[in-house]
């Protein structure tokens, strides 16, 4: 799917990290407004389009687990798979204040747990590229060890954000609406407050924007990869094959998540052999995916996170 992508949409694909509007986007692809807009609408049927916070500067820590045991989903639960392959796993994927992390993982009965200190998504190099280094020193360096914010931020951001991550053109005022009717006590806020908000609180917490390819009628495949150059396999992955999706890099260990054809699914093997990182787990298939959308706001407490279950069953996958 990634793989057939026109100059132009490869263009536009590649500015989504310099801009985090229509405007700013195509002021980076050298293209007119109306346009992009046009090929952004074309595009969401194929990708899935996202903001990209700096979660540790919100408290937050994307984290994986692993168990054979069947656990229900612990709170901050954004990804519940239950995947085959030799021996049938729960995966959980959340986004985790950081005081809780063993709590989630003892909730989820956790065999492996990682933390997201780095996030690979997929890149518009992988339409393209045909090799990577695999002695690049940028590519081998370790993750680095982050210390996430002390306190939460407050009701009226977490708000905006828990809406605006997965839908980066939803209006302020629109994202704002649907999180005071969809529960949770919020403060009546004006346009001009929540334009104050997001101009001095939520924007300067944003990476910038990310896209993924998602095939709906394909089964998601999840990897865990073990080693001190597991990270460097997910980096490469990330820009060698296009039905890459997602990684999750801890240091000695990351987990990826991907749409991968048969040539593809050789690539990434030649990769994980180039590096010898373990693959302990084998390749496992996603048989049943419940995604959550984390309402953030109800878990906050005088700007303090409370261990709350927030998520609300949605359709589509929702990688942090």
């Amino acid at each position: 799917m990634a793989e057939l992508l026109g100059e132009e949409e490869l263009r536009i694909l590649a500015s989504l990290e310099k801009g985090l509007t229509v405007k700013s986007i195509a002021r980076a692809a050298g293209l007119p407004y109306s346009r992009v807009l046009r090929r952004l609408e074309e595009l969401s049927g194929r990708f899935v389009l996202r903001l990209l916070p700096r979660f540790g500067e919100l408290g937050l820590v994307p984290t994986a687990t692993l168990s054979r045991v069947d656990a229900g989903p612990p709170p901050f639960t954004t990804l519940r798979i239950r995947a085959g392959g030799v021996e049938e796993y729960r995966v959980h994927i959340g986004l985790v204040p950081a005081p809780y992390l063993e709590r989630f993982s003892r909730d989820a009965a956790g065999e492996v747990a990682l933390r997201g200190l780095e996030l690979a998504y997929w890149s518009p190099l992988s339409a393209s590229q045909r090799s990577v280094d695999l002695g690049d020193e940028r590519l081998l360096a370790l993750p680095e060890e982050q210390k996430p914010a002390g306190r939460a931020p407050d009701r009226v951001d977490l708000a905006l954000l828990s809406y605006k991550i997965g839908h980066p053109f939803m209006k302020l005022s629109e994202a704002y609406l649907r999180a005071m009717s969809s529960g949770g006590w919020l403060p009546e806020v004006s346009r001009q407050a929540l334009a104050y908000h997001y101009r001095r609180h939520v924007k300067p917490r944003l990476v910038g924007l990310r896209a993924y390819p998602l095939d709906p009628d394909e089964p998601l495949q999840l990897v865990y990869l073990e080693g001190w150059r597991a990270p460097a396999a997910a980096r490469a992955a990330s820009v060698l094959l296009p039905g890459f999706i997602f990684a999750l890099i801890d240091r000695g260990r990351a987990l990826v998540l991907a749409q991968l054809d048969s040539r593809q699914r050789i690539e990434l093997y030649r990769v994980v052999r180039g590096l010898r990182v373990g693959m302990p787990l084998g390749e496992l298939l996603a048989e049943d995916v419940e995604a959550y959308q984390l309402r953030l706001w109800e878990a906050e407490e005088r700007r303090s996170w409370t261990y709350t279950w927030t998520g609300v069953r949605v359709k589509k996958p929702f990688f942090p």
